[in-house]
């Protein structure tokens, strides 16, 4: 086993399809679909521009992007760019944000992150910035949503999938296992 690092759970979260804004929540339970709830929660999704050069948009796919999990430092980093004092957790719709993982969004893909609670979560590499999160971001601090994208660059945090179903709290550790 191949530790590469090890953190902690800060804050989770879930975005409903129904609500415009996601939502803090105590916990996260974790089926084969993703975080159950989140608008991402699914075995399957619909291509976007992300896979473009392979599939047409909207060509059923497997969802490779259930969860998307952020550090604080990577926020902190976003928030001097932008010129705000801060980004909260969940504002830019992490399910998971962590502390620890000063580089989370250089993880490798196909690094397993092992909960203690026993869930697990494959990651799928970067999980690019775009203008959705600019405007939530605008929304809540004022920002110019415009900036989102180039401030967040190789720091908007890492997508993955279920490997392994289970309940994530804040307050648990999570290490992480080099593919």
């Amino acid at each position: 086993m191949n530790n590469v690092g090890q953190g902690e759970v800060v804050a989770v979260h879930v975005w409903p399809a129904q609500n415009e804004t996601p939502l803090h929540v105590d916990d996260i339970t974790l089926d084969w679909g993703g975080v159950i709830g989140d608008r991402h929660h699914g075995l399957v999704m619909n291509s976007d521009s992300r896979q473009r050069p392979v599939f047409p948009r909207g060509t059923e796919i497997r969802n490779h992007r259930q969860i998307s999990l952020v550090d604080v430092a990577e926020l902190r980093q976003i928030a001097v760019s932008l010129g705000i004092d801060e980004i909260a957790p969940g504002v830019i719709a992490d399910n998971i944000a962590t502390r620890g993982f000063d580089h989370l969004t250089d993880l490798a893909p196909m690094t397993r992150l092992v909960f203690s609670s026993g869930a697990v979560v494959m990651t799928g590499g970067e999980n690019h910035p775009c203008t959705i999160a600019g405007r939530l971001v605008g929304d809540v601090y004022g920002s110019d949503h415009n900036r989102f994208v180039s401030a967040a660059t190789d720091l908007r945090g890492i997508t993955g999938w279920v490997e392994h179903p289970g309940v994530i709290r804040p307050g648990d550790t999570v290490t992480a296992i080099a593919p």
